[in-house]
């Protein structure tokens, strides 16, 4: 007689005893054990990739449009932008299109909006914008953006907001700031304007 056949005549000889003996291997068995461990990380650390790989991404965007603002501003700086976003009516869309010119990767320019406001001194510069944030309780809120255009030595404020989406994180809302599975990145740019020349009005 075997081993195991000596084991069930001794586990038939004991009712019940079945049942802990094959627990008792059960406990001792290790195949599989590393598959399960595997099983009990994986989530978690898909999800910290996940995470790290969109924060990431974000962040870049982010740079992308504030590096963007900054070379496209620099017509606001030395008077350019009077002779080149001279016509009213097309001055915000004329400086947006300049900017999405100026950064062809990552940024969306139909969730794109631009704000140029110019004042009189940096405290003024700094109560207004305050007062005009673009997120305002969890909300994204441009209705009052608009171009103002820079005369020579006005402080401006350069504002660009892009609705972003955030797809990888959702589940946890840590990245979204203006509503489910969005963020609003927000770039911007003050300065004083230099001592330029203004061209004088045409003759009527």
């Amino acid at each position: 007689m075997t081993v195991q056949a000596s084991e069930r005549s001794e586990a038939a000889a004991r009712p019940g005893q079945g049942r802990w003996h094959v627990l008792r291997r059960f406990k001792r068995n290790q195949n599989g054990a590393t598959i399960i461990e595997f099983a009990m990380v994986a989530g978690p650390f898909l999800m910290l990739m996940m995470a790290t790989f969109e924060t990431a991404l974000m962040f870049w965007t982010n740079q992308v449009l504030d590096e963007a603002l900054t070379r496209t501003s620099r017509r606001l700086l030395t008077g350019e932008a009077l002779a080149r976003y001279a016509n009213p009516a097309t001055q915000a869309a004329d400086f947006k299109r300049d900017l999405c010119a100026n950064a062809p990767a990552l940024i969306n320019c139909d969730r794109l909006w631009i704000d140029v406001r110019a004042y009189t001194s940096f405290s003024d510069a700094r109560t207004k914008t305050a007062a005009s944030s673009p997120v305002s309780g969890g909300n994204l809120n441009v209705g009052g953006f608009g171009y103002s255009q820079p005369q020579a030595e006005q402080i401006v404020v350069a504002r660009a907001v892009m609705e972003y989406p955030v797809l990888l994180t959702g589940w946890s809302g840590s990245l979204a700031n203006i509503g489910s599975n969005k963020r609003a990145i927000v770039a911007s740019t003050t300065f004083r304007a230099e001592p330029f020349n203004t061209p004088a009005a045409p003759a009527t």
